[in-house]
């Protein structure tokens, strides 16, 4: 991976200038934004400096054995903050602060923008985005090697954590050489692995799992070979579970034979939609398909967010005997 030293420079005098940082995960957030975050706040904090993570929503369960995730918050005082660090948040509307706190992106505070989704067009002042990356933590390593940063074994959990998500387990398309690499470089650095797949995937709650029987109860397959779901916000409360609970699940609805994509609707308590697509199809692009609604991602893995509320339809067709 090829990063810019110019713009590793850049990276490096903003976050020296500062004193003051809050580094900002997407909304609805998942293992690579989280680790991402973490990973530079451990850096920065070393460094002396004052950072905040932010993310409008809470972070997953699974994600709690990471280190200092609990500080997250969900605002921030701009007034007081010198500079904001963007991570895995392929555009401003995914950030989720645009609705909350519009001043964040009114205002000359400088952002970096750090990510790795075809979709991000550079909206910070610095921009630092590989677009073939598997993942953000991916993209972050390769910054911290460039820098002659020393990888301690907090900060490898943090970044194996997310490299390990974004490539569903080493399982996905975007896995090459570099992926096993770095998740080698990382385990010798000290990663917690055990406790990442420990947590992630062996630690499932019963909400969660009602949550997925609902929705696979829900799966349809269209004439065109497109597996869909939903789930309102009744249903999930009916589960005793939220919006988070239905991370991961879209993974398996995609695994259904001879489908061509699957899109999951996700009713959250804020009266808005989340679509999630997922392909396993190369001539498929996924990330263009939820750009027509706002969104984004990569072209097998995209997703969007659109105000609203679900609501289902039942269709009759009379067919001759």
């Amino acid at each position: 991976m090829e990063i810019s030293p110019t713009i590793a420079g850049q990276i490096v005098r903003a976050c020296d200038e500062a004193q003051r940082i809050v580094i900002i995960s997407h909304r609805n957030p998942d293992a690579d934004s989280i680790g991402s975050n973490l990973a530079l706040r451990q850096l920065l904090e070393s460094m002396g400096k004052n950072v905040i993570s932010a993310c409008v929503d809470i972070v997953p369960k699974e994600l709690g054995f990471l280190p200092n995730v609990t500080t997250f918050q969900t605002s921030f005082d701009l007034n007081a903050t010198d500079l904001m660090i963007c991570v895995d948040a392929g555009s401003i509307p995914q950030t989720g602060f645009l609705d909350r706190q519009p001043e964040i992106f009114e205002s000359k505070k400088p952002i970096i923008n750090i990510d790795h989704h075809p979709s991000n067009h550079g909206y910070g002042s610095i921009n630092l985005i590989i677009a073939d990356a598997a993942s953000t933590t991916l993209v972050i390593y390769n910054l911290f090697k460039l820098l002659g940063v020393i990888i301690t074994p907090q900060i490898a959990t943090c970044l194996l954590c997310g490299l390990y998500y974004d490539t569903g387990s080493f399982m996905h398309s975007n896995v090459c050489d570099e992926v096993y690499q770095t998740a080698s470089e990382l385990m010798s650095a000290g990663a917690d692995f055990c406790s990442i797949v420990k947590n992630m995937y062996k630690n499932r709650s019963i909400e969660q799992l009602k949550t997925w029987g609902k929705i696979l109860e829900g799966m349809k397959v269209t004439p065109n070979n497109v597996v869909v779901s939903g789930i309102t916000q009744k249903e999930l409360d009916a589960c005793c579970a939220s919006t988070v609970e239905t991370s991961g699940i879209i993974d398996y609805l995609s695994t259904v034979k001879d489908a061509e994509f699957a899109t999951l609707l996700v009713e959250d308590d804020k009266g808005s939609v989340r679509g999630s697509f997922r392909t396993r199809k190369n001539e498929i692009n996924l990330s263009e398909m939820a750009g027509m609604f706002g969104g984004g991602g990569h072209k097998k893995a995209s997703g969007f967010n659109l105000p609203g509320v679900l609501q289902k339809e039942t269709v009759w067709t009379i067919k001759p005997e």
